[in-house]
């Protein structure tokens, strides 16, 4: 057994596993612990478990506002729910003589065990045991077993069915609950307070291993089966389930649907398809480790994550936190692109196009969101649910010294949101050379937020430049700033795309280039002007020790080494750090990578020294206050050959979640669940970062790999233009082999040795530089 942190370990790399229950670790157990497959997240509690233990299945496409402020997914009834009594006593891992207990997570094949024995009154000793998975071949449904064992005789009611009391952030989203039986299965409908979608839950049951009373109990927001019987020594008893959940965003007739689904379930060929879908997947997500198991089993716990976070059904969004709670509301921010979507962009183009799609389906929202601020084009809702609308409210903290909400500005000043997805849609074109998906989606997208940032940016005639201001970077401390670095070197990669962008469309699509200028209404004097802003944009340079300063003004601000020390000056621990009046906020302290995030995106935008000197000012003077920094900094360590820095913060990204590091409220906020864009990145920190991975304008492949001296060797999967590769690599040696692909193979620089591969020579042993 490898220990991951008190209470939690690994036996095999491939598992996490529980070795006992610590009430204080509950909430955070349920989320680590999770099911799911990109369409819902079902939380790993035990089926005892109910409101009071933040269990929870949240579903995609359920947005509901029941507060009148946030919008969030709702956490739908639980068919799932199952309580046990033994002669008239609730049998609990929570309460009780607990013998013994053990939860687990099988990342290989995304199924959840769960394991206690229990001494009850009378000296009478049980064991109980569940199992269960989300299904990756039929999205509405989880599946459960259920079974049990007492040393003695005794009287046994079951009571399983759906819970429809359920654990809610910001208030009570469902109502008009109507149970009933039909064909053999018990269903809970209800309706959303707001929306008034259906939401249909459905569960299929069978109990095997005794003769059993049955009983229907319907009961407001609770429907169950109570099954009674006696059980003799020795004797086992299974319970199988199917919870299928089905909504009226899905299928204007969910019932119909539910019932469809639910009448051929079988839950043997229903796992075996599952561990089919799952090989399927980690062939292609898989990072592997050697030399180090733990870090070996939290790579891969990080990309289980990621996977059951990802929409693959529908152009839906990759939440913040997944579907493992209500916070963030289940919907993207930047760390959608920036953070999830690169494993996809060199693994699975497919599953990127999808993500990229969303961001197109949304397009009319984010012209809906520019116009109501003022401007044109497209500006990207901060927090972007189904339609792309803006769901961040404009009081998101409270000061907890005053009791006052906190005017922030994330939803209007954190412009970078727009260009950073123009950036993406042109990093998918030039990895993958689909000018096709471009074409049909991705010009239309970029073309409004150029014209977006050309309506934001203002132009300062003395200085004969354009400039943005009330700016919110990456780093959200420091609010109404002017020239954030990162948000004008952004929108200046944006305008660049353009420059490539019209002349291919003009000269490879004329038709689709007319039409998408009658579409648009796009005017010569805008290109004119792109033209313009692209030759005058104010982009911050080094100054004389190297240092890009992060906005206007930040090095006239009182300096704060190491950063932590601003915590002395907080008057409570949980006040909010940032904007207006927070103890950063004068500082050069920042919240998280900012201007080393703009180093990450853009590995050759400096000199190496001039990325080191950035490197070397900046990470002293961050708090890493966001899941989103470590990796940050970690991949340009590893660039810069930093190994045992970028080791260490690589690892603090890993173990966000593993180790509970993050606390679960901000500012009086919950914020908990599990950090998905931590778990995406995962993947870019050790290929992008430790093996120095990069496809290059050219389209040849290039690496830098440096590994740390906790690892022996790394290996992972790349799909390139219809190529695909296994690169691994050790302490001397780099192994590209082609395993599949007939399209034209590219040059391979490893540092600056060049290297041919050639399909009749397919395996490269190249030395590394």
């Amino acid at each position: 057994m490898h220990q991951i942190r008190e209470g939690l370990f690994t036996q095999s790399g491939w598992d996490i596993v529980e070795s006992h229950f610590d009430p204080k670790q509950a909430v955070n157990s349920a989320t680590l612990f999770l099911l799911g497959n990109g369409y819902l997240g079902y939380r790993g509690n035990l089926a005892g478990d109910g409101k009071q233990d933040d269990s929870g299945c949240f579903v995609t496409d359920t947005w509901d506002k029941a507060d009148g402020k946030w919008e969030e997914l709702c956490n739908v009834p639980d068919a799932l729910r199952t309580r046990l009594f033994v002669d008239g006593t609730l049998v609990s891992h929570k309460t009780g003589a607990l013998e013994s207990f053990q939860r687990s997570l099988d990342l290989q094949n995304g199924l959840f065990k769960a394991r206690f024995s229990q001494t009850l009154p009378g000296e009478k000793n049980i064991a109980v045991w569940e199992e269960k998975f989300a299904s990756l071949s039929n999205r509405h449904v989880v599946a459960m077993k259920f079974s049990f064992q007492l040393d003695t005789p005794a009287q046994v009611r079951v009571e399983t069915g759906i819970d429809g009391d359920t654990w809610n952030l910001n208030g009570e989203h469902l109502e008009r609950f109507n149970s009933f039986a039909q064909e053999g299965f018990l269903i809970m409908e209800s309706d959303t307070r707001e929306k008034g979608q259906r939401i249909v839950v459905l569960e299929k049951q069978s109990l095997e291993g005794a003769s059993f009373e049955q009983s229907l109990h319907i009961r407001g927001k609770t429907a169950y089966h109570q099954l009674c019987f006696d059980l003799a020594a020795g004797q086992q008893v299974t319970l199988t389930k199917f919870m299928v959940v089905v909504h009226s965003n899905d299928t204007p007739d969910p019932l119909k649907e539910a019932l469809q689904v639910a009448k051929n379930l079988d839950y043997v060929s229903l796992f075996q398809e599952n561990k089919r879908l799952w090989l399927s997947r980690w062939n292609k997500y898989d990072i592997r480790v050697e030399g180090n198991v733990l870090d070996q089993v939290a790579l891969r716990f990080n990309t289980y994550q990621s996977v059951i976070a990802t929409p693959t059904h529908a152009p839906l969004p990759i939440g913040a936190r997944g579907l493992s709670c209500q916070a963030y509301q289940g919907a993207a921010f930047w760390d959608q692109e920036i953070y999830n979507l690169p494993m996809y962009l060199f693994t699975d183009p497919q599953i990127c196009r999808n993500i990229l799609f969303y961001r197109f389906a949304t397009l009319d929202g984010a012209r809906e969101k520019a116009a109501r601020l003022g401007f044109e084009g497209a500006f990207y809702a901060w927090i972007s649910g189904k339609t792309g609308k803006e769901l961040c409210p404009d009081f998101f903290f409270q000061d907890v010294n005053t009791g006052r909400p906190i005017r922030n500005h994330f939803n209007a000043w954190q412009i970078h949101i727009s260009p950073d997805i123009a950036y993406t849609f042109w990093q998918y074109y030039e990895v993958s050379g689909d000018w096709d998906f471009i074409v049909e989606y991705g010009a239309e997208v970029i073309l409004e937020v150029a014209r977006f940032l050309s309506a934001r940016a203002l132009f300062n005639p003395r200085k004969d430049r354009y400039e943005f201001w009330k700016l919110q970077g990456p780093d959200e401390y420091h609010e109404n700033v002017e020239n954030n670095a990162f948000t004008n070197y952004q929108a200046y990669y944006t305008l660049k795309i353009i420059q490539d962008l019209i002349p291919q469309l003009q000269r490879k699509n004329p038709r689709e280039w007319a039409e998408l200028v009658q579409r648009c209404k796009l005017q010569p004097w805008e290109i004119t002007l792109w033209e313009d802003m692209l030759q005058k944009m104010y982009l911050p340079k080094p100054q004389a020790n190297g240092v890009v300063e992060q906005f206007d003004g930040f090095f006239a601000l009182e300096d704060v080494v190491p950063a932590h020390k601003i915590k002395d000056r907080l008057i409570r621990e949980d006040e909010y750090y940032g904007w207006p009046v927070g103890v950063t906020v004068f500082t050069r302290v920042s919240k998280q990578a900012d201007v080393v995030q703009l180093l990450m995106l853009h590995p050759d935008l400096f000199s190496e020294k001039i990325v080191q000197a950035n490197y070397d000012f900046y990470e002293p003077r961050t708090l890493h206050f966001s899941s989103l920094s470590p990796s940050a900094y970690a991949i340009v360590a590893a660039r810069l050959g930093y190994i045992p820095e970028a080791y260490q913060k690589c690892t603090q990204s890993l173990f966000i979640d593993l180790r509970n590091t993050n606390e679960p409220v901000s500012g009086g906020t919950f914020i908990g669940g599990i950090h998905t864009a931590a778990a995406g990145v995962a993947w870019q920190m050790v290929v992008m970062g430790f093996a120095g991975f990069r496809v290059q304008e050219d389209g040849s492949l290039f690496f830098s790999p440096r590994l740390p001296k906790e690892w022996k060797a790394v290996s992972f999967y790349l799909d390139i233009r219809g190529n695909q590769y296994r690169v691994s690599f050790d302490h001397e040696f780099l192994f590209l082999q082609l395993l599949s692909g007939n399209n034209p193979l590219p040059t391979v620089f490893v540092g600056e040795e060049k290297h041919q591969l050639h399909k009749a020579k397919s395996y490269l042993r190249l030395t590394k530089a």
